[in-house]
């Protein structure tokens, strides 16, 4: 029996997939195209063993559909199989909510294999991302139903956090529409709950704007003091504040703010809406960036809470949303130099102590080529850009009412 191992994480993540060399499928057919040329495992796994869908295989395996047309096309054939019979959707062009991962260290992955073995390999090979299920479970998820809650005996990646965040994150792409061009404006702000997030998320689209002549204003929700495990939570604070005073000079940002929230407990500290409703109705932004609501992280989904309680009523502005623990879908897509790209990744590289456990530059070169996929540069950034209305009338109609990261 092969023992499933877990790899690290930062404690606030909300849901963490299983690392395993092979996933628990027999007989498996595949549907929609032949998927060893996006993940390698199954080659290895099953060479000539693997062939399309047929009345032998007693799985069935496909590409994660994006939403519309390619979604309904894979329902039409789930709802064709028995309702037990084990679905494996995996990571193509389309990020999935994985409950499963397969790491390999050599060959040409793709960017987002990059991407999920930075989160957790340190930035070593890549990691296939995978989302297997019953076909009864799998039509329920891709269609934003309700799932029962399995049984004390279900297995450990079938359990209630991975399944109650598949859902949420299932039902919060069926809201990313209508998005809007980021265009030039005068004042911005930038409401990041950790310090770092502001480069990883959106450094390109700060270093836009300041080309623009823009005034920009950055302000980051908690206090960094959880940064750091190998030393004191004050020196922690210390260390990473110096950390993006340094990566904020790099990119020419002067206007700097820290609320100082306590990192797994941002929602419960009432004082820094206030703060941050203070300094959004006196510097009047026209845009803001910040998290999206799905993205894998209990401070990045309170992120969001905080700054719709602190939302100025008077303040008529856009939400510029991006995704980092998990990756957003293509939307707003803005086009980065080679020069913009190059002077992102100096300013990342200045928040050291957080390098030393995540290789967020290769991090960063990968979701950022990702998102230039469909484009003529080699990287961009992506974004949901919509009227602050708008965004958190889809964050209160995704049915989300609280994550967890214990339990």
């Amino acid at each position: 029996m092969q023992w499933p191992r877990f790899m690290r994480r930062p404690l606030n993540l909300i849901s963490v997939p299983t690392v395993v060399e092979v996933l628990p499928l027999s007989k498996p057919g595949f549907a929609f195209g032949d998927p060893r040329q996006d993940v390698a495992s199954l080659d290895i796994n099953y060479g000539k063993a693997l062939l399309p869908f047929n009345a032998q295989s007693k799985s069935f395996i496909a590409p994660f559909p994006r939403q519309g047309e390619d979604t309904q096309l894979l329902l039409e054939r789930l709802d064709e199989l028995p309702s037990k019979m084990m679905v494996a959707l995996y990571e193509s062009k389309t990020p999935l909510w994985p409950n499963f991962l397969i790491h390999h260290s050599g060959g040409d992955g793709l960017n987002l294999q990059a991407v999920r073995s930075c989160m957790r390999h340190k930035g070593q090979g890549f990691s296939e991302a995978w989302c297997v299920l019953p076909a009864k479970k799998m039509a329920r998820l891709l269609r934003a139903q309700k799932i029962s809650k399995p049984l004390f005996l279900a297995p450990a990646w079938e359990n209630k956090r991975f399944l109650s965040t598949a859902l949420d994150y299932q039902r919060t792409l069926s809201l990313l529409e209508n998005t809007q061009p980021l265009v030039d404006v005068e004042r911005i702000t930038v409401v990041m709950p950790h310090y770092d997030d502001e480069v990883l998320q959106c450094g390109g689209a700060m270093l836009r704007a300041l080309a623009a002549n823009a005034t920009l204003q950055v302000i980051w929700l908690s206090d960094g003091s959880r940064g750091v495990s190998s030393v004191s939570h004050q020196k922690s604070s210390e260390m990473r504040r110096a950390e993006a005073e340094a990566a904020m000079a790099e990119l020419g940002v002067k206007n700097m703010h820290h609320l100082d929230g306590v990192e797994t407990k941002l929602a419960a500290d009432d004082s820094i809406c206030q703060q941050l409703n203070h300094l959004l109705s006196e510097f009047r932004p026209q845009r803001v960036h910040s998290v999206w609501w799905a993205d894998n992280h209990v401070d990045h989904y309170e992120a969001n809470l905080i700054l719709q309680r602190a939302w100025p009523h008077d303040l008529d502005a856009t939400i510029a949303a991006s995704g980092l623990w998990q990756v957003m879908p293509l939307r707003t897509v803005v086009e980065l130099t080679g020069e913009q790209q190059a002077q992102k990744i100096k300013s990342l590289q200045c928040y050291q102590s957080q390098i030393d456990a995540v290789d967020y530059a290769r991090l960063s070169q990968h979701l950022d080529a990702y998102y230039a996929h469909q484009s003529d540069a080699n990287y961009a950034e992506n974004f949901w850009h919509v009227s602050a209305q708008q965004y958190f009338s889809a964050l209160q109609n995704t049915q989300v009412k609280t994550r967890r990261w214990f339990g």
